[in-house]
């Protein structure tokens, strides 16, 4: 029984009609269409990956977008393409870094801050505004592609760098 399923399994089909067709048979007898020949099936070609064709400049401009260049960075370090590249990987846990920075500034502090503190909620926005031109700076840097390490996050990012290498 188990011998019928395997012989059932070996029995090619038709690319057209679907019916069953001798292995050897170069046409099929029900719609009469032209089959493939024994191994010449070709193994499907491995499409391209999102970062195949960008550059290493463009991959750490894409790290970069205010706010949002947190996912590209995250893609770009899970990627095979720049696994060896220490200046993208750089750029990208950078970025990360400065976007963890940024959220625990923007949403765990303000937790904290003493109801109707003025010179607080002044000093949160200044902050801000720092964070933003930072990542303006760090986009241009790596358009002109030149690295710029910030002061704690810089020496985290070259640090998992190193460690990922």
């Amino acid at each position: 029984m188990a011998g019928d399923f395997v012989s059932y399994l070996q029995m090619p089909f038709c690319t057209n009609c679907g019916s069953e067709v001798p292995p050897n048979a170069s046409f099929c007898g029900h719609c009469g269409v032209a089959q493939p020949r024994a191994g010449a099936y070709r193994a499907p070609v491995n499409a391209a990956g999102p970062f195949d064709h960008i550059s290493q400049r463009t991959a750490s401009i894409l790290c970069y977008i205010p706010i949002f260049g947190v996912i590209p960075a995250i893609i770009i370090l899970a990627s095979h393409r720049f696994r060896g590249n220490a200046i993208v990987r750089f750029n990208a846990f950078q970025s990360v870094y400065l976007f963890v920075a940024w959220l625990i500034v923007s949403t765990a502090i303000p937790i904290f801050e003493v109801m109707g503190g003025g010179l607080e909620h002044l000093m949160l926005s200044l902050l801000k505004v720092v964070f933003f031109v930072c990542w303006i700076v760090l986009l241009v840097k790596a358009s002109q592609e030149q690295q710029l390490h910030l002061p704690i996050i810089g020496d985290l990012a070259a640090r998992s760098t190193s460690e990922q290498l």
